[in-house]
Parts: C-alpha cells; sequence; structure tokens
C-alpha cells in the first residue's frame, strides 16, 4: 500500500509539471507543432523543379543553343535564366540555379559545356535531367520499354517516419529537463535536505519521480499520437501494446540518465549545460527528423548505440514495419543497458545536499 508520504510526492510531481508554463508547452504543444510544420511542409512534397542557367555571350553556336533552349523550356520542370557568367555565377551561389550552360563550336562540331558543382546532389540531378532532355531533343530513342505503375505502400510518409522520432524526442526531453532540473532546483533550495529530515523515507522521493515521469509520459504520449491520428491519419501497424511498452522504456531509460545527471549538481547552469550536451548531439544524430542512413558507416554504427536512437528505431520498427518485440533485441538491450548502468550510478552518488 502507498504511504501517505510517497501520495504527496506523486501529487507534488505533478503540480510541479502541471504550474510550469513552459515544460507544458515544452512536452505537450511543442512537439505537436513540429509535427504539423513538418508533416504539412515535407509529406506531400511537390515535384522538383532546376534552375538551369544559360550563358550568354558571343562565340557561341547560336543555332544550336536556340534550340536546346526551345526544348528545355518545354520541360515544365526546368526554369531558365539567361545571363553572363557573373550573374549565372551569382544565381548559383543564391541557389537560383543548380546548373549553368554553354554551346561551343568549331569549324565541324558543336559541344554542350555544363557547369555545376559535383558536391551538390541538387546540381547533379538537374544535370542529368539536362542531359536527358538535350539528348531526346536530338533525337535519341531508349532501347528498353519502360512503362510506370503508381502504387501505394504504408508508412512511406515522411510523416510516417516523423512522429515516432518526435515522440522520441519527446520522451527525452521532458525526462533530462524536467527531472533533471526539479532535482538540482530542490537541492538549490535545500528542499531535499528537509525532506531527509521529514518522516518521508528517502526512496520514496526518487519512487515519485519515477511515478510522476509516467504520468508526463501518458500525457505527451496522447498528445503526439492523436495529433498524428487526427490530423495525418498516422497509425501504428504493429502491436500497439508494445508500442507502449517501448515508449516506457525509453522514458525509464531516460530517467535514470536524467537521475544521475542531477545526483550531485547544485547548479541550475550546470545541469542545464549537461543536458544539452546529452540532448543536442541526440537531436542530430538519432534520426529525430530524417534518417541517418546519409552518415558514414562508421558514424551510424557508433549513433545506433545512443538511447534516443534505439528509442526511435524501436518506436518505427514497430509502428511503420509491424515487427514485434521479439525482433527488437539490440534496441531493447540498449535502452535496458541504459537504465541499469545510470541508475546503478545515479543510486551510489546521490546526495541530497
Amino acid at each position: 500500500m502507498l504511504s501517505t508520504s510517497l501520495i504527496e510526492q506523486i501529487k507534488c510531481r505533478w503540480r510541479e509539471f502541471q504550474r510550469e508554463p513552459s515544460a507544458f508547452f515544452w512536452v505537450i504543444f511543442m512537439p505537436i507543432l513540429w509535427m504539423l510544420a513538418l508533416g504539412f511542409a515535407l509529406s506531400d512534397p511537390k515535384p522538383e523543379v532546376y534552375g538551369v542557367g544559360i550563358l550568354n555571350q558571343p562565340g557561341q553556336s547560336q543555332e544550336a543553343l536556340t534550340s536546346i533552349e526551345t526544348s528545355l523550356r518545354n520541360a515544365q520542370d526546368v526554369r531558365i535564366y539567361k545571363d553572363a557568367k557573373d550573374g549565372l555565377q551569382t544565381k548559383l551561389q543564391r541557389g537560383d540555379i543548380s546548373v549553368y550552360l554553354s554551346m561551343t563550336a568549331d569549324d565541324t562540331t558543336s559541344r554542350l559545356e555544363l557547369y555545376f558543382d559535383k558536391a551538390n546532389p541538387e546540381a547533379v540531378r538537374a544535370k542529368r535531367r539536362v542531359v536527358d532532355i538535350v539528348q531526346r531533343a536530338a533525337g535519341r530513342q531508349d532501347i528498353v520499354d519502360v512503362s510506370e505503375k503508381q502504387i501505394t505502400a504504408r508508412g512511406t510518409r515522411y510523416v510516417d517516419f516523423l512522429i515516432p522520432g518526435l515522440l522520441g524526442l519527446s520522451i527525452m526531453t521532458s525526462s533530462l529537463f524536467g527531472i533533471g532540473m526539479t532535482i538540482v532546483s530542490n537541492r538549490k533550495e535545500n528542499l531535499l535536505k528537509r525532506y531527509i529530515v521529514t518522516p518521508m523515507k528517502p526512496y520514496e522521493y526518487i519512487v515519485s519521480h519515477i511515478v510522476g515521469r509516467g504520468f508526463i509520459l501518458a500525457a505527451e504520449f496522447v498528445a503526439v499520437m492523436l495529433t498524428g491520428f487526427v490530423v495525418f491519419g498516422f497509425n501504428v501497424y504493429g502491436n500497439y501494446l508494445s508500442y507502449i511498452l517501448i515508449a516506457m522504456l525509453g522514458a525509464a531509460s531516460f530517467t535514470a540518465i536524467a537521475l544521475l545527471c542531477a545526483a550531485r549538481t547544485k547548479s541550475i547552469p550546470m545541469i542545464s549545460g549537461v543536458t544539452n550536451l546529452i540532448t543536442l548531439p541526440s537531436i542530430m544524430l538519432s534520426g529525430v527528423f530524417f534518417s541517418k542512413n546519409n552518415f558514414p558507416d562508421w558514424l551510424r554504427a557508433v549513433t545506433d548505440y545512443l538511447p534516443l536512437t534505439a528509442l526511435n528505431d524501436a518506436l518505427r520498427k514497430v509502428a511503420l514495419e509491424g515487427q514485434s518485440l521479439t525482433n527488437l533485441g539490440f534496441e531493447l538491450a540498449v535502452m535496458a543497458t541504459y537504465l541499469l548502468i545510470a541508475g546503478i550510478l545515479a543510486n551510489l552518488r546521490f546526495r541530497w545536499y
């Protein structure tokens, strides 16, 4: 049976969260704002339009250049800019164009010259599109007959990728900032020293944070998932209970990390710095907003061991691929390891004053 002191501490945790407007905003509304902004912007992307520059200078084969210009203007995904070299170079730097071209001629042949940055993926795609248009206009024919058939696959929209990542991000930030800041603030104000001389048992204070974290998890889980379902029709294709259990394990792992960070810290700027040191690299490396497959292989292998990466990957595998917990051994092991190690260290290092 729960003791009176533990019940009052749990109530205190909820009141701390409820009465702090900034915490309520970051936990409940910020993930929803991210979801709406990025979901509407990127889930139904418009066809890519390439800016193509045509070098306007004497000495070119004007007849051939006019033919190429006509072919490019007939393409709906190409926007033409004609200018001198300096003007085209400026447009290239501003991103108005991705590639520009000129036509050189001698006594026997004309040669199309393309200028673009090979390190820019959009410029490479624009160059390929320009070459395709020019070659087709010159009479090139495809040897293999290719037909296109449109299909709709579940879970392939950007917003389907985004929502589990936002849930994982919300779980991490609310755990680290909410619990860590509260404990350090209580220590700084000597509340912990006063708690320790009351009839309350020391472990009840820690348990109240864990139970209170469960209430906050329920609030943020419902907010993110309900908004995703109502606005974007997001569905969990796997077992919903598995999805919830993964979120709970992730929250427990980050709660343990927050307790470890706040175990001896007495300064608000210090706990804020430590928390940011954890959250910022995690946001960039753990595939919250974009896939980490663009990283080098060695970096991707390292990020697999981050707790937020394990949480996001597990949520996506259940939600989008319908996998069961038995197929998520690595992700569950990573989160459980952080939970155990951080929890044990927090218990050994925790100081009340």
